[in-house]
């Protein structure tokens, strides 16, 4: 994190100057103060701009939307101070109705209430920024209409609210503004680029919030403009540049996703109905005068919201299904010998119990081999441990080769030893197996010089079971381990049969 005191320090200081200058310049030129505070009205959020328009570039993309959203809140806010100047300076106006000006610092709120709503959402759909402009699009037009009771370039004469209206439909915007940002701070990680520019994005609001609800309070109390009390608008602005030049450096914290809490996953969900919401508002203040244009922001507020779920819900399921797939192709991994590409030990004990059971409860034969490559340490000692793996995989792919079935399966039990489950296969059946099996290793002609030949050969061990003969997995393995021992002893290179051993004769023996 970059060090907090040394970056402050500076902003507060010229904060702090900024102000003395302003309550300075209306004290000296005390006949005119209105001309006097607009040089330093229309400064501050000039400043904020540039500060925000640096906060852009130093941001993270998926905060960038949320930056660019405030930088065009406050051009439109610069835009109307520069206008609200020329009204009150140049052209006299009378400050009981609305102007442009007042459209202009009123519509400041719409894209700042945009970014809000969806400053951390991916946008890799270009569909929702086509939503997303048809909504500010379409505020825009509400707010004209709202103000100047006239639909735009319709020739017919405008009729403005009054000032006293016009402030509580400020206040009521600010306050949304306020609820908005401080839900989503709320849901933001503790740490981090993100939670820091919705704790910028809040102070901002909330002074914002409170000077302009003063400073409006202060000209309806006199009937007249209030000299000093314009240091209150630049407050917030000059809070805000200072603010947004403290951008952390990125740590950890926002690189490493945390699992969120249920207040912030359900905020994180509801945050796109805020700006629905507004334009319901919008359109229901709007209908007693211009019924079917009311009527027809209803119908589109709720479209463009049913049409922002629908590809939301679309893209969950999609991920879902992508997760689900990775999650099965991790599990067959996770089931997979790395070497060999058989089943390993792992998934040969799922199977063997699901084959017993089912051998139980069908009343069918279960055979068991278990196969070991003969004198394979010498072939490791003498052609190396790579070769040896090279020759464990064609064992593996030789074995696997004459299984007869689709529902046998071959796996790695360990080292060079394989074991093989044959479902509904008697005795007879198993031996005939373990006979190609043989017979698929000695055509791979593996070289292996030892006493029992020239090339790789395997030895097998075979145990079946029969219902309803008593025992278990486990005595179907050990039987079919001691076969294999003695076929080993033998002299390798053959098949051997072993019978289940229950449990209580084993013991009796």
């Amino acid at each position: 994190m970059l060090s907090r005191l040394p970056t402050v320090k500076h902003p507060v200081l010229f904060a702090a100057v900024f102000l003395c200058l302003h309550g300075l310049s209306i004290f000296v030129f005390n006949s005119d103060p209105m001309a006097a505070s607009y040089p330093f009205m229309v400064l501050a959020p000039f400043m904020a701009l540039a500060a925000c328009c640096w906060g852009a570039w130093k941001s993270t993309p998926v905060l960038r939307r949320g930056w660019i959203a405030m930088c065009v809140g406050l051009s439109l806010w610069s835009i109307g101070s520069l206008l609200s100047a020329w009204e009150d300076v140049f052209q006299h106006l009378d400050a009981s109705t609305a102007y442009v000006s007042d459209f202009v610092y009123f519509l400041y709120g719409a894209p700042v209430l945009l970014g809000i709503s969806t400053a951390t959402e991916d946008k890799s759909t270009r569909i929702f920024f086509w939503l997303d402009g048809f909504q500010l699009a379409l505020t825009t037009f509400l707010i004209y209409l709202k103000i100047f009771s006239v639909v735009p370039f319709s020739g017919n004469v405008a009729q403005p609210i009054s000032a006293q209206l016009l402030t509580t439909t400020y206040n009521i915007e600010n306050l949304i503004l306020i609820v908005c940002a401080t839900l989503r701070l709320l849901a933001s990680p503790r740490e981090g680029q993100q939670r820091h520019f919705y704790r910028i994005l809040c102070s901002f609001l909330w002074v914002y919030g409170a000077a302009v609800l003063l400073y409006n309070h202060m000209i309806d109390a006199t009937q007249n403009h209030p000299k000093f009390y314009d240091l209150l608008v630049d407050i917030p602005f000059l809070l805000l540049a200072g603010y947004a030049c403290v951008v952390p450096a990125r740590s950890r914290d926002t690189l490493v996703p945390r699992r969120k809490g249920q207040l912030s996953l359900f905020i994180d969900n509801v945050s796109p109905i805020f700006f629905t919401l507004a334009m319901l508002a919008l359109g229901f203040t709007v209908m007693r005068d211009h019924a079917a244009i009311g009527t027809a922001t209803i119908i589109a507020a709720t479209v463009v919201y049913g049409v922002r779920a629908t590809l939301i819900q679309s893209r969950y399921i999609q991920s879902q299904e992508a997760l689900q797939e990775a999650r099965d192709r991790l599990e067959e991994m996770s089931l997979r010998d790395g070497l060999t590409g058989v089943a390993n030990r792992r998934c040969f004990d799922l199977a063997l119990e699901s084959e017993w059971n089912r051998a139980s409860r069908m009343q069918h034969s279960l055979s068991l081999l278990m196969v070991d490559v003969d004198h394979f340490k010498n072939l490791n000692d003498t052609y190396g441990h790579r070769v040896g793996d090279e020759c464990l995989k064609e064992i593996a792919s030789g074995l696997n080769s004459v299984l007869p079935r689709s529902g046998d399966l071959l796996a790695r039990y360990g080292g060079e030893e394989f074991a093989v489950i044959l479902p509904g296969t008697s005795r007879a059946g198993a031996e005939a197996v373990a006979a190609r099996m043989q017979a698929a290793i000695r055509s791979l002609n593996i070289e292996n010089i030892t006493p029992i030949g020239r090339f790789t050969t395997v030895s097998i061990g075979v145990a079946v079971f029969d219902f309803p003969a008593e025992g278990s997995p486990d005595h179907l393995v050990e039987a079919s381990d001691r076969a294999l021992y003695r076929a080993k002893q033998n002299g390798r290179n053959r098949i051997e049969f072993a019978s289940i051993r229950p449990a209580f004769n084993a013991l009796g023996n």
